[in-house]
């Protein structure tokens, strides 16, 4: 019955019919379209794959995942400040894979524009990028269709680098660049000290310098400075010009022709140096993991970097001294080392700076001045062998003065204790200094260079309070005022 009312009612008024058809229709239509949208967000946003994979998604400051797929103005040019430190040296390390759970943390680089050339075509393009093993291990791997995807030599060395890799990688020498090209004060060198004895030890400085790449403007110094039981303090150095000094910008290894050299093979550094009666031949071995990655300090136009590739490590081999008119050799064995890396342009420049290692705990702070940045804030930093500890921030150094040193014929106040705090992270350091060594640069601010030898009490909630024997330094002006 219903059936032929219907067929009459179309025979009857068609066009009424039709309309009320299509409108049927086109309401279930758009139902339809709905729910196959709604269907496939909420199947994507499944989709480990499609953010990242993973449990935890990492992303720049003030940015989400999905800002960062959907593209646009909001996810260009942006990337993770020291994402490979981030990667080895926090979510693979010891303590991330082991006391944080961390299986395998995938790096992805999205979004990057690229120029692809093909027959003498060139097309703009939008590339993204993953390391296979680490997509794969946080579950992000793409289905493949056909062939294979595997890392590259290039995606093992940016994950998990040899030692040797990693050293050249984050302690290679530099081209001056920005303002500092053809600066004079530009100056670059790499630092070790090793402690020979409770009451000895000795600094080391291979350094280049000047207008490098132009010719007799440039050139380098081995610089040894002694520290000596009875408290004294001497320097020798010795000077090469520019033909003698071969470095590279992708290799931590530097040569002095007959006097010197720096060379970085399996993770270790050997040391050769001769000056004025000074034979050194050392192993510097670094310490897993006691590292801080290479970082630009300063600011407002100031070119300066910074790496430590040995916040703690141990040295080995012989060193030969002068003594008198004769010259002590000694073997060193196991001795406490320390090596960091600085490049930059030096005019005006003053810092305060501490490195302090025990077996369990290495210490990191430090602060660079120009005379814009006097009030720049003191960055501290934690780390032992199985990963980086915390990060802090500390408004300023506490100096306490009370000890007196004739340099030149001024008495120059110096620091006997050196104090910082992070109240919001909880950390506290005490620094009780044992010997001090001061260099006159003879410049109206700044004035007097101070190096120091001491012992830091590091606090930190919940654990028992760390004595850690270190370097310091720090600067005083011509008026004693600390």
């Amino acid at each position: 019955m219903i059936r032929r009312l219907v067929l009459a009612e179309m025979r009857n008024r068609p066009g009424r019919a039709a309309l009320l058809l299509g409108g049927y229709a086109l309401g279930v239509a758009v139902m339809v379209v709905l729910l196959a949208v709604g269907e496939a967000m909420l199947t994507q946003a499944r989709d480990r794959a499609l953010l990242g994979g993973g449990d935890v998604i990492i992303v720049p400051a003030g940015i989400t995942p999905e800002m960062l797929k959907a593209g646009g103005t909001n996810a260009l040019f942006l990337g993770l400040e020291q994402a490979r430190f981030i990667h080895r040296q926090i979510l693979e390390s010891p303590r991330g894979r082991e006391e944080l759970g961390i299986s395998a943390s995938s790096p992805i680089l999205d979004g990057r524009l690229v120029r692809i050339s093909h027959q003498g075509r060139a097309v703009q393009a939008i590339a993204s990028a993953e390391i296979p093993s680490r997509a794969e291990a946080a579950g992000a791997a793409p289905r493949l269709l056909s062939g294979r995807w595997s890392d590259s030599r290039a995606d093992r060395q940016w994950a998990e680098p040899s030692p040797e890799e990693l050293y050249h990688e984050i302690d290679a020498f530099h081209l001056p660049y920005g303002s500092a090209v053809g600066d004079s004060t530009w100056a670059e060198w790499h630092y070790f000290n090793v402690v020979l004895d409770e009451d000895r030890w000795i600094y080391l400085t291979y350094m280049v310098g000047g207008r490098i790449g132009t010719p007799g403007e440039w050139g380098g110094r081995l610089l040894v400075t002694l520290r000596d039981a009875d408290g004294t303090h001497r320097s020798i150095s010795r000077d090469f010009e520019e033909s003698a000094v071969r470095f590279d910008t992708t290799s931590a290894d530097v040569t002095f022709e007959g006097g010197g050299s720096v060379v970085q093979r399996d993770g270790a550094y050997r040391l050769l140096g001769s000056a004025d009666g000074v034979e050194l031949d050392l192993t510097i071995r670094p310490r897993p993991h006691r590292i801080f990655p290479p970082s630009d300090l300063g600011g407002n136009g100031l070119v300066s970097g910074y790496v430590v590739p040995a916040l703690a490590a141990t040295a080995e081999g012989r060193v030969c001294l002068p003594d008198g008119e004769a010259r002590a050799c000694e073997t060193v064995s196991a001795a406490p080392a320390y090596h960091d890396h600085n490049w930059g342009v030096w005019r005006d420049v003053s810092w305060e700076w501490g490195a302090a290692s025990g077996e369990s705990l290495s210490l990191l702070f430090g602060a660079v001045h120009t005379s814009e940045s006097r009030d720049q804030g003191l960055f501290a930093y934690l780390v032992d062998d199985r990963g980086v500890r915390g990060v802090y921030r500390a408004s300023s150094i506490g100096k306490v003065g009370g000890v007196f040193v004739d340099v030149g014929g001024a008495r120059v106040e110096v620091p006997s204790r050196l104090t910082f705090t992070d109240s919001r992270r909880g950390i506290e350091v005490e620094i009780d200094i044992e010997d001090r060594q001061v260099t006159d640069l003879e410049r109206v601010g700044a004035r007097y260079f101070v190096q120091m030898r001491g012992t830091a009490l590091v606090r930190l909630p919940g654990s028992p309070p760390q004595r850690l024997p270190g370097f310091f330094e720090t600067y005083v002006d011509h008026t004693g005022r600390l």
